[in-house]
This record gives C-alpha cells, structure tokens and sequence, in this order.
C-alpha cells in the first residue's frame, strides 16, 4: 500500500500558531528511538538500572527526513521534518520559553520537567551526536531533561516511559513521490536497526 506522504513544517514567525510547544515522555517514541538516564557517576544506563540520583533523560527528540507512520482521522499516511524545520522548531521552542511544556502520553501534563539541554547534531560544525546515536543523521535534535516529578520519574525508571515525543501545530504538504512511502520506510528502517 502507498501511503501519503506529508511534509510538516513551522513557521519562523513567533505569534504564527505552528510550533512545538511541549515535549511529551512517551512508551513508543514516534521517531522509533528512545532515551537514556544517567546515574550520579554519568555513566549511561538503560531505564532498568538507573539511579534515583541525577533523574536525567537524554535522547533524540526529532530525526531529519524520518518518516513517522501516523493514523487518525484523516486516515493513514506519513509525515516528515526536514533539518531546516527542526532547526525552526528547536529555536522557537526556547525562544517562547517551553522548556518547562511536558506531559505524559500527550495528555497528562507534567510539572517538575525542565528540558535544559538542546542541540542538533552538525559533524560539519564540530556539534557530535550523542554516544550511542552516532547513527542518526546531522540535523537530528536531541534534548535533555531534569525530572523532578517523583510519579514520572517512577514511571522513567520502571521502563514505562522510554523516549521523547514533540507535539505542536504544523502546516502539511504533501510530498508526491516517484518510489513509494513504503519503500522509503523499509529502507530507514533498515538503517535504523543497528540503534
């Protein structure tokens, strides 16, 4: 089946409503691609054996040119984020001061979460993925966040929340394709396996 193809975009202007304006601690990261804790010695840990201490998550929020299976309303399709609109979105989010905007599942929301660090890869500008990610394309934006919330951090630790999600107001246009949808997926797919 050749789904559609969207792709999502911001913009620039602060008072326009397309933004990211919270981040959302998820079970199943729509990127596919969670996060990690880290202890009070900073050594990177899986979920399972994280230390109460630090209460850090840090991961991928967004991947550039990911296609990301969605299923509502309007039926099936794919959307995408290009580099440039990341690039957008993480700027816009600081700039409005959302780094304190999280919730639960896309739905609770969450005080005592303070996303504190940003950066999106760039190898061409000295600016590295993060250590266990190195397989992810420039442009990716990852994010770190303190968790002082005892409930979500009990949720972080039991494993029930594994990565971040980014939810705002974007603008769609669709992308008509000469390989299909599918066969793109399958081969990020692919790619990603090794994450």
């Amino acid at each position: 089946m050749n789904l559609p193809l969207f792709k999502l975009t911001i913009k620039e202007d602060e008072e326009a409503i397309q933004e990211v304006n919270a981040v959302a601690l998820v079970d199943i990261p729509a990127i596919g691609v969670g996060f990690y804790a880290f202890n009070e010695q900073q050594k990177m840990q899986a979920f399972a054996v994280v230390n109460d201490e630090d209460r850090i998550v840090v991961g991928p929020a967004m991947i550039p040119d990911l296609p990301i299976y969605r299923n509502d309303e309007a039926g099936e399709y794919y959307v995408f984020f290009d580099k440039k609109t990341i690039e957008t979105i993480a700027l816009k989010f600081y700039a409005k001061g959302f780094q304190q905007n999280a919730n639960e599942m896309h739905a609770k929301a969450v005080d005592g979460i303070t996303f504190f660090q940003s950066w999106i890869a760039d190898e061409s500008k000295g600016i590295p993925k993060m250590k266990q990610f190195e397989n992810l394309p420039d442009g990716t934006w990852f994010l770190g966040a303190k968790v002082e919330n005892d409930e979500t951090w009990a949720k972080v630790k039991d494993g029930t929340f594994k990565g971040f999600s980014v939810e705002g107001m974007f603008d769609m246009t669709e992308i008509k394709m000469r390989k299909s949808a599918d066969d793109i997926i399958a081969k990020l797919r692919e790619m990603l396996a090794d994450i």
